[in-house]
């Protein structure tokens, strides 16, 4: 399976995973220049930027995957979309884990992983 038909496979998981957890989802890849979010989704007064990173092992450097360069990314995809939809809720930076160290995915959700 290619890299980006995996990647999108997890975002698809992850996105099921929050709808169960009562998460309303808006947007899965929304894309613009220079901004990217895998998620966007409302968890009640707030409105949801969520980043997935699946790693096939549990490792230390996993965390910073989701450095400054790939948080400016997200924002700046925030900020174009909560433009977009008179968007008041109040904006939140959330991260996902997929570790599959063991051949069972264990999910670990980071809420407020940063700020905009």
């Amino acid at each position: 399976m290619r890299k980006n038909n995996f990647g999108r496979q997890w975002e698809h998981e992850v996105s099921e995973y929050l709808k169960n957890k009562g998460f309303e989802i808006l947007e899965n890849n929304y894309t613009i220049k220079g901004g990217e979010a895998d998620i966007i989704a409302r968890d009640g007064e707030y409105i949801c930027f969520v980043e997935v990173k699946y790693r096939s092992i549990r490792a230390v450097d996993a965390y910073s995957s989701v450095g400054f360069k790939k948080q400016k990314r997200v924002i700046k995809a925030a900020e174009k979309y909560m433009a977009e939809k008179r968007c008041s809720l109040q904006p939140r930076f959330d991260v996902v884990f997929v570790f599959d160290d063991e051949g069972e995915p264990d999910l670990e959700y980071i809420k407020n992983a940063y700020s905009g």
